[in-house]
């Protein structure tokens, strides 16, 4: 019985040392500060992102007690991303009239909900219309929103493309009025009223380090490769033309993801991100899932149109955050950079644990290398060859001292 205890206070004792050792596997460390609270949240800056796991996973929260011990902090790992709501406002349409070679759609709000937004939704399949949009609470006085507002449709073999979306700051009237200037008849099969609130995320600018524009005039394409300055999440790039005319091109933004060396050379490989439309009257701002790639690529295809001229590329990215739990006083570092660690599995990622409403964030020390511990090379008993040599020659005067007595003894 006391032999098993032994082994088990042995096992033990292994396990505590190996945990005690942990932050010896990762790269770096940063100390965090002001942890004055339970739950604390840390934003994750830049440089943590370029020496990670592509998941994230090799994070961790590590604490040193006043008596040297090693212990850990869980947390959960969160990016706010902005949440769209969108509450629908019901409408009468009261008429459908023309006047002046204006055709009017006038809309009855019965309750008093802020409108920001209307969707125009019409049977014609091609049109290029300015539309008015005015406002009244009576129908005697009109406050007008847009005079000049650009919607457009085209459909053909090449392009399937709309923007009828009408957005203006919040404002609550019982009367809209949709004038529309147009050589041919509207058809409106549907508008759709809404109030639109986006809630506010937390992003920042990636910087990039460099954007080149190749023109593939065999395909009738025009090619931006663009490169970041590190490895940082990207959801978001914005295509700045510098063109006066009007335009309409499909676009593929994709993500370099890894690349072969051959003979001929290298071969990249390429995973889509977004598929959209490039046009003259959006502000052509390309959301996406969140990307860490370095390297990304906008395709444009110009069919039988001179390519656009490319003046600049925006891009952006969501923070990530942990929220961690910290129950015991310490010196706490948030280390990473382990190629081989798995992600963490803490009880507060399973179960709902309810968390204070104002959370703090945390102050960031600067970043730390974490010194590793250098194997001992057990050196030879003797490394000068001096040494070898007396050796060898006291060996051979014994063996011969002991080969002379030998054959000196005289036989009986």
């Amino acid at each position: 019985m006391r032999q098993k205890q032994n082994k088990f206070t042995l096992f033990f004792l292994l396990i505590t040392v190996a945990f005690y050792g942990q932050m010896q596997n990762y790269d770096a460390k940063i100390e965090l500060k002001n942890i004055k609270d339970t739950w604390h949240t840390i934003t994750l800056p830049d440089v943590v992102f370029s020496n990670t796991q592509e998941r994230l996973s090799d994070i961790r929260i590590y604490g040193i007690t006043a008596k040297n011990d090693t212990i850990e902090a869980p947390y959960l790992l969160n990016y706010t991303s902005p949440k769209l709501k969108t509450k629908t406002v019901d409408y009468k349409l009261l008429n459908a009239s023309t006047k002046d070679g204006v055709y009017y759609f006038t809309l009855k709000v019965p309750s008093k909900d802020a409108i920001n937004h209307i969707k125009l939704n019409f049977e014609n399949s091609n049109f290029d219309w300015k539309v008015l949009v005015e406002a009244s609470h009576h129908q005697k006085k009109w406050f007008k929103i847009y005079d000049d507002y650009r919607i457009v449709a085209i459909k053909n073999s090449q392009t399937n493309y709309s923007f009828t979306d009408i957005t203006f700051p919040a404002a609550e009237f019982s009367y809209f009025r949709i004038g529309i200037k147009s050589d041919e008849e509207p058809i409106l099969e549907k508008a759709t009223l809404e109030h639109q609130q986006q809630t506010a995320a937390n992003i920042t600018d990636r910087t990039v380090k460099s954007f080149n524009v190749v023109e593939d005039k065999k395909n009738k394409k025009t090619i931006v490769n663009i490169a970041f300055d590190r490895k940082a999440p990207t959801h978001q790039i914005t295509v700045k033309v510098d063109n006066k005319i009007d335009y309409y091109r499909p676009i593929k933004i994709e993500e370099l993801i890894d690349s072969v060396k051959t003979e001929k050379g290298y071969v990249y490989n390429y995973n889509t991100l977004r598929i959209g439309t490039l046009s003259s009257i959006e502000n052509n701002a390309f959301t996406f899932d969140n990307t860490f790639s370095k390297k990304i690529r906008v395709t444009i295809l110009n069919f039988d149109n001179q390519p656009l001229k490319i003046d600049n590329i925006n891009a952006k990215g969501y923070k990530y955050q942990l929220t961690a739990r910290f129950t015991e006083p310490a010196t706490y570092y948030l280390t990473y950079g382990n190629k081989s660690a798995y992600a963490p599995n803490y009880d507060i990622a399973q179960l709902n644990i309810k968390m204070p409403e104002d959370i703090k964030g945390l102050t960031l020390g600067s970043v730390t290398e974490i010194a590793k511990k250098e194997e001992k090379i057990q050196e030879p008993l003797f490394t000068n060859k001096i040494w070898l040599w007396l050796i060898m020659g006291i060996v051979m005067l014994v063996i011969g001292w002991f080969s002379y007595k030998m054959l000196s003894k005289k036989p009986e």
